[in-house]
């Protein structure tokens, strides 16, 4: 079974002076890849007129919705999914409440094939304090000891290995921590993008601060990575670009 997981900070949910029109290009660009799940960040204040909103993205994705309301900012997270014969939710496992300053959206499937179910998971880390994001990163590798994983989103600080961009003075150079990224690590989980050598920048198109922010990561075998991108073609759309993952999960036994 091959499972592509596409990932993305809408950038105040997409929504500008309550107009959706920048929501709808968003999430016609992501439909057309296809996805089999998709992990949003910032889908902000999506709850409100009885979560008008986030059905409306289950509408134009054509895919099944799970929220998870933020704690702070009213910058929820979601995950979607694409239910087909191979593959079925059959959790939902979010994670509320400290040390999580926004949360985490995260499911369980079943796919076909497989012996064991997969977690999915949309992640957005603390924006600001280098503190709170490493002990966000430690306790997402209790996640890490359950099933096997894929994992999500925008994590505000820099990768293990990725170039150090230059960073004027300021709260930006909080961003320069890699601590977060080295907990995931030693908890067992992959940097996609940096096993198949793709550094592109995902934020800092707009700023002056241009580094990988947004990643996928996975506890499963090296071997079911079969792909990985960063979408250059919307810039214009948020702050932060889409990156797409993908694997093949026969290569897991």
């Amino acid at each position: 079974m091959k499972l592509t997981y596409a990932i993305w900070n809408l950038l105040e949910g997409g929504i500008d002076g309550g107009s959706d029109a920048r929501l709808r290009r968003q999430m016609t660009l992501l439909a057309s890849y296809s996805p089999t799940a998709v992990g949003l960040q910032e889908c902000t204040y999506w709850d409100r007129n009885h979560f008008r909103t986030f059905h409306l993205v289950e509408q134009l994705l054509g895919m099944r919705g799970f929220l998870r309301p933020s704690a702070h900012h009213g910058c929820h997270l979601a995950i979607f999914v694409r239910e087909d014969d191979g593959l079925k939710v059959i959790e939902q496992r979010h994670e509320h409440g400290h040390p999580y300053w926004h949360g985490v959206a995260r499911i369980v499937v079943q796919t076909d094939g497989q012996p064991y179910p997969l977690q999915l998971a949309s992640i957005h880390l603390a924006p600001s304090s280098p503190v709170i994001r490493l002990a966000e990163a430690e306790a997402l590798g209790l996640i890490a000891k359950e099933y096997p994983a894929i994992i999500g989103g925008d994590f505000n600080a820099l990768p293990v290995g990725d170039p150090v961009p230059h960073a004027p003075a300021g709260r930006s150079r909080r961003k320069l921590d890699r601590r977060p990224a080295q907990a995931l690590e030693e908890s067992g989980f992959l940097d996609v993008g940096a096993h198949l050598s793709d550094t592109t920048p995902t934020v800092g198109h707009d700023s002056e601060l241009p580094y990988r922010c947004d990643r996928v990561y996975t506890t499963l075998p090296v071997g079911t990575i079969t792909g990985h991108r960063v979408i250059t073609s919307a810039d214009g759309e948020s702050d932060h670009r889409p990156v797409i993952a993908e694997f093949d999960l026969t290569r897991a036994a």
